[in-house]
């Protein structure tokens, strides 16, 4: 099975490192080459006590446990995030409904009930843009709204990384700053609001007027 950009090396060690998971998809711009990370979620009950350097990559792996580990171990060139199971959010509807399925067997969320949470949120996101004083926190609810805006718009395979996102607002008129692509390093609040509010107007003109069809084709 195709892989994009993934190297299968890396993506072997992930699957014999949680052998025991039940479900292991890579998702993200790497299926179609237009990102330079892999990410990689991993579903599984109880990861192992120690993990590996994965390093000799930028891998990014999400493990979906039901009882995470108080602390868990540093590894090289790995962004990993612990959830007890997958919720009904645009993020999660990416990984396992556009996401290949390298180990296991296939998961599924309610995408509609996912997207009418995500709408639920525009006001305290634009809120969040406006007034918080946490970079990370501003970048990421731009970012957040610009993949709804594209998800309603393009659907959730015309939205489901970085480029095909930019790529669907960008048939909109609407350029997607990159100070806003990398959301763990955030330049300035000044930056990031003075950059960022122009697209943040154009984007909630136009999801107030898709939002009274929040259903979305997969």
């Amino acid at each position: 099975m195709a892989r994009g950009c993934a190297p299968g090396e890396l993506i072997g060690r992930v699957i014999n490192l949680f052998g025991d998971a039940h479900a292991i998809y890579v998702y993200g711009g790497s299926l179609d080459c237009s990102g330079g990370d892999v990410d990689v979620a991993v579903f599984m009950n109880n990861p192992p006590v120690e993990l590996p350097n994965l390093s000799g990559g930028d891998v990014d792996v999400a493990v979906f446990m039901n009882n995470p580990p108080v602390e868990l171990p540093n590894l090289s060139g790995v962004d990993l995030q612990v959830f007890k199971k997958p919720r009904n959010t645009l993020f999660f509807a990416y990984v396992v409904e556009t996401g290949l399925l390298v180990h296991g067997k296939p998961l599924h969320i309610d995408v509609n009930e996912a997207v009418r949470n995500e709408v639920g949120k525009i006001g305290e996101r634009v809120l969040t843009f406006r007034n918080s004083d946490d970079e990370v926190m501003v970048c990421k609810s731009l970012k957040e709204l610009m993949f709804l805006l594209a998800a309603l718009r393009c659907g959730l395979d015309g939205s489901s990384n970085w480029y095909r996102m930019s790529h669907c607002l960008m048939s909109m008129g609407i350029e997607t700053p990159l100070e806003f692509k990398n959301c763990l390093s955030p330049p300035s609040l000044g930056t990031l609001r003075t950059i960022g509010e122009p697209v943040l107007n154009r984007v909630i003109n136009e999801l107030t007027q898709l939002t009274n069809r929040p259903r979305l084709e997969v």
